[in-house]
């Protein structure tokens, strides 16, 4: 953790791009790639042709699944469905970390879904169930993320803005990677840094996009979350390229 304030770099990004499966770690990490906010959009937009249906089976399952989950969770640990804030204590702690641990692998599965259809892979809606054997190391990354992500804010907030931008590549790393909690939020972080800005915007846009579809009477969200998540898995497979068992770093 020793360059975790480095400060992140504004370099807008070589000549060359990698696109499909040519993206890796070790490119990852020197910053050979590019963010094109605007094609990587476009290319996303395309993608969500005959692909909307799959992304939306895939929110529709994981929101069912948390809602179980919450339920189950709340049962388990004696906790109030209808009086939030009567929940307090160690039992509420242990229902939150019920919750983190059993909706991490819906949450990496959810993103996989944008991922696969970006390197134009065969994917449905239940790729969200499909990583329920990486609970443990996606629970422990997301714990560690929001940890450092606090400690971060409360060093003067700048770090935990760097902090946040700089994990948002863990989860998939650990599904599609096979890579350790702390190894997939460091190589997330160091890949993110050559280019920090650039995809700082590129999430301030995707947020903007979110809300405009929300505010357009919740109808716009029909296609904006399809090709808002989409547009993720553009981003990780333009950096990391495709899935690799045993991956060098």
């Amino acid at each position: 953790m020793s360059d975790i304030y480095n400060a992140p770099e504004a370099d807008l990004g070589g000549d060359h791009q990698a696109n499909g499966g040519e993206g890796s770690i070790p490119k990852a990490l020197a910053g050979d790639y590019k963010v094109a906010i605007g094609e990587t959009l476009s290319e996303a937009w395309a993608k969500t042709s005959g692909r909307k249906g799959t992304v939306w089976l895939g929110v529709l399952l994981y929101l069912v699944a948390y809602i179980a989950i919450t339920v189950i969770a709340n049962l388990i640990t004696g906790q109030s469905m209808t009086n939030p804030d009567a929940n307090q204590g160690f039992g509420a702690i242990l229902s939150q970390i019920i919750i983190l641990a059993a909706s991490a692998p819906l949450g990496a599965g959810l993103m996989m879904i944008g991922i696969k259809i970006a390197r134009d892979e065969q994917v449905s809606g239940t790729e969200v169930f499909a990583y329920f054997d990486k609970t443990l190391p996606l629970a422990v990354g997301m714990i560690l993320t929001y940890l450092l992500v606090v400690l971060g804010f409360i060093l003067l907030v700048l770090p935990g803005i760097y902090l946040m931008i700089g994990y948002i590549l863990m989860m998939p790393l650990i599904v599609d990677k096979n890579l350790g909690p702390w190894q997939a939020l460091e190589v997330s972080r160091k890949a993110v840094t050559k280019h920090w800005f650039p995809i700082f915007g590129f999430v301030i846009v995707l947020f903007l996009l979110y809300i405009a579809g929300f505010l357009a009477l919740l109808i716009g969200l029909i296609w904006a979350i399809p090709t808002l998540g989409i547009a993720y898995g553009i981003l990780y497979r333009n950096m990391f390229g495709g899935h690799e068992a045993n991956p060098e770093i």
